[in-house]
């Protein structure tokens, strides 16, 4: 009995020392099923499965293991709880992630992180101000009980605001404040890299990305950066655009939500293919066949999108969309069209102004239009009438498409950008 108990308890530790190390190895999952087969109630091996199931990304299977122990409700519960948020955070189960954030705190009041991840999830599920000033006591509170975390803290707080969408503003002092409690925190300095391009300030986020690129030349988020500084100036300054018009258009903060949609799979060709899965045979009948790259060649890249996956609706079909006005998609030919003719008689077309940004993209067949303007966001446009606010983007309306039609809409909500002009 003696040496079955040397075994188990040998097993239990390896598991748990190569967790440690290499938390995806396989030989976990065998040794903690096999101490649980002797000893079933090892709530820490059934923690260390959940652990080790999160790290593999096997989030149904981790989800399984962190509820199994909150079941048990021993001294594991609080920690498992917290896991259980946090998995389900980074799945996107905002909702959950709520429930399990304020779970959390209850559990245990004192612990700063445990503040920030419910200031997390109140943001990511819309309640942004409350959630980012309780990232703000989470900080002050790390301070007071735990200053050596500070850094941490402010890093932690600085990846959060990023992730969930938070104006400039809010998060340049906090990536500048992390960076003074830790100049080594690379994370820190990248957002601080971001946040001076959102706010259009070229040479400081220049300046940034060179020097984290000297310290490691493989840094891909930098690379990036670097590279989006160098296009926006040349853009700016080969086409004479005085600021307060760049800044006006939003041409950053739409890239920024661009690239940020594109990660989270919420971009327009995402959109797309969710809406091919649930498009009724009613709506498809009116889409016309893929355009020819060569007719979108001078399309802007939403545009050439659109009328590469479908060219366009036949005149007067609008309706089927089951909206309020039967706007269709425009074909690649109506746009080349419109745009030639607009070139050539700039007077006849007063509703399409010389020193705006825009991009037509539906019609109502009667004079109406929808058009990509300012910061992205989709507009209705007609001669004589103010625009009226349709969706935040192109991809916005697709997606509005996709959960009417019964499919699922993953997007989470977040506060829109505003012009700081």
């Amino acid at each position: 009995m003696n040496n079955e108990t040397t075994y188990i308890d040998r097993d239990r530790e390896l598991a748990w020392d190569l967790f440690e190390a290499q938390p995806t190895n396989p030989k976990i999952e065998e040794l903690a099923y096999r101490v649980l087969a002797d000893q079933p109630w090892r709530t820490g091996m059934v923690i260390l499965l959940a652990d080790h199931y999160s790290a593999l990304r096997r989030v149904d299977d981790a989800r399984e293991k962190y509820e199994e122990v909150m079941g048990r409700r021993d001294q594991y519960f609080a920690n498992a709880a917290a896991a259980l948020r946090d998995l389900e955070l980074s799945a996107r189960n905002q909702a959950r992630a709520l429930e399990l954030a304020i779970l959390a705190v209850e559990e245990d009041p004192e612990l700063w992180f445990n503040h920030m991840q419910l200031g997390h999830a109140m943001a990511v599920c819309g309640d942004f101000e409350a959630g980012w000033g309780l990232m703000d006591d989470a900080v002050a509170m790390c301070g007071r009980t735990m200053p050596d975390m500070l850094g941490t803290a402010l890093a932690a707080q600085i990846t959060r605001l990023a992730e969930g969408f938070a104006p400039p503003e809010r998060q340049i002092p906090i990536a500048q404040a992390a960076m003074e409690a830790d100049p080594a925190n690379v994370w820190a300095a990248e957002m601080l890299g971001w946040s001076y391009l959102l706010q259009y300030r070229f040479d400081d986020a220049e300046d940034l990305a060179r020097r984290l690129l000297r310290e490691d030349p493989q840094n891909e988020l930098m690379q990036t950066l670097l590279g989006l500084t160098r296009k926006f100036r040349t853009i700016v300054h080969e086409n004479e655009l005085p600021p307060e018009k760049v800044r006006a258009a939003g041409l950053i903060e739409s890239a920024w939500r661009q690239q940020n949609d594109l990660e989270r799979g919420l971009d327009l060709e995402s959109a797309l293919v969710a809406l091919d899965r649930v498009t009724p045979d009613a709506v498809r009948e009116t889409l016309r066949e893929p355009a020819d790259p060569d007719e979108t060649a001078n399309l802007t890249r939403p545009l050439r999108t659109i009328t590469r996956w479908h060219d366009g609706q036949a005149p007067g079909t609008g309706a089927v969309w089951g909206l309020d006005e039967p706007f269709r998609f425009m074909t690649a030919g109506e746009l080349n069209e419109l745009d030639a003719a607009i070139d050539a008689d700039l007077a006849a077309f007063p509703e399409w102004p010389e020193d705006e940004m825009w991009d037509q993209v539906m019609t109502d067949d009667r004079g109406a239009y929808l058009a990509i303007v300012a910061y992205g966001r989709l507009v209705r446009r007609s001669r004589g009438e103010e625009d009226v606010v349709i969706a935040d983007s192109l991809a916005d309306w697709v997606w509005d498409r996709v959960a009417a039609f019964g499919g699922r809409d993953p997007r989470p909500k977040r506060p829109a950008f505003v012009s700081h002009v």
